[in-house]
């Protein structure tokens, strides 16, 4: 049945934007920037707007601001990376959670459109919720955190200084196999 999700596609995905997290760091801006972004929708913008906005509040903090982050941009650039099938799985849980809040919780209204407070107890039931829901919010979150720590900027305010290699001068080299060490003759 078309649009089904089950909680082994949810656990493949989590995986995913688990695996992605340490991945996607790794690139260069060059690398990244070669990778067209997603096209999301509105409503899927306003929801990684909503969310990062509850996940990660920089107010009051050291940490750059959510405005100065392209936290929607980055995710929609992880979201290129995914096959077909997968984008439409991830999307159909996008859904599920952002007009969730008509059904749980009765306050008529989609997620990006709830006071933060409420958007704070509902990725809180979300997360004690049944498998699937809990796979939702954890994808979310995911994605979330990768698109606000890939920015450099955002990560220098809790003491990354970027890649070491850049730093060291060290060149990069691609795939290049280490050096071998060649035995006294």
């Amino acid at each position: 049945m078309p649009g089904r999700l089950s909680r082994r596609t949810f656990n493949k995905l989590s995986l995913l934007a688990g695996t992605s997290a340490f991945v996607l760091p790794a690139w260069t801006r060059a690398e990244l920037a070669r990778v067209t972004p997603l096209d999301l929708t509105p409503e899927e913008k306003a929801l990684f707007q909503s969310f990062a906005e509850t996940l990660i509040p920089t107010e009051g903090t050291t940490l750059r601001p959510m405005s100065e982050v392209p936290v929607v941009d980055n995710i929609a650039r992880a979201l290129s990376l995914l096959d077909d099938a997968t984008l439409d799985d991830v999307r159909t849980g996008l859904k599920l959670f952002d007009y969730g809040p008509f059904v749980i919780g009765f306050h008529f209204k989609r997620f990006s459109a709830l006071p933060n407070a409420d958007r704070e107890d509902y990725v809180r039931r979300w997360e004690d919720g049944v498998t699937l829901q809990r796979g939702v919010v954890d994808l979310l979150k995911k994605l979330t955190f990768v698109g606000y720590w890939q920015d450099i900027e955002a990560s220098r305010a809790v003491g990354y200084r970027g890649p070491v290699s850049i730093e060291g001068g060290i060149p990069y080299l691609g795939n290049a196999p280490m050096p071998s060490e060649e035995s006294p003759a």
